[in-house]
């Protein structure tokens, strides 16, 4: 899907105002506004507010392959998928260290949202260390050309741009006394190798 289509389908799927554009580079920008509603389903300490997956299902409609990364007790009535977290408590898909990813078969998923721990004090909320976003980033490297991330946070993680491109940046504000988040999302690109190995299409194909 073209991200006219998708931006389209946002706005008929959730039935709020276009608040997202695509700009003159071809990237997509826009601010969400959740509003105040302090719920959230799951009840677990930093979980989605309300709003948020159905927001994210309606950018992605064509997406059946989904990774929840720092998944805790995510809302999957909402948004279907695998999970994964360190904590085997939370009877996750797989138990696995986001910075390693060994356990998870990335190249079955076209969808990954992850919501890492933003600062020292929420890591010890979870009763684990912080993460490096980098890491967790050159991790994902395993995904499928094509496959998308959707990174919620309150900063821009460090990335290869010969591996990542940015699609969308969207900014995120819940209410007052609530901290402004972003979602980046980031489109896995195709290695050197991929491209070269691309059937070509002819005449008749095209």
């Amino acid at each position: 899907m073209k991200w006219e289509d998708r931006i389209t389908n946002y706005v008929r799927a959730t039935k709020f105002p276009r608040s997202l554009f695509v700009a003159g580079d071809g990237r997509v920008v826009g601010t969400w506004i959740m509003g105040n509603d302090y719920r959230v389903k799951s009840e677990y300490y930093g979980g989605y507010p309300a709003g948020y997956l159905k927001r994210i299902h309606s950018l992605f409609p064509d997406k059946y392959r989904v990774l929840h990364l720092f998944s805790g007790k995510v809302d999957l009535a909402t948004l279907p998928g695998d999970t994964v977290d360190i904590n085997p408590d939370l009877s996750p898909t797989y138990v696995d260290d986001a910075q390693r990813l060994e356990r998870v078969p990335l190249a079955m998923y076209d969808l990954v949202l992850a919501d890492p721990p933003y600062s020292v004090e929420d890591a010890e909320r979870y009763q684990t260390t912080m993460v490096k976003r980098n890491t967790v980033l050159a991790a994902l490297r395993g995904l499928s050309p094509g496959a998308h991330i959707v990174w919620l946070d309150q900063v821009l993680p460090m990335y290869r741009k010969d591996t990542f491109d940015v699609e969308a940046v969207i900014g995120m504000v819940k209410s007052t006394n609530h901290r402004f988040r972003v979602v980046t999302i980031f489109r896995r690109r195709a290695t050197a190798a991929q491209r070269y190995d691309a059937p070509l299409l002819t005449d008749a194909a095209e």
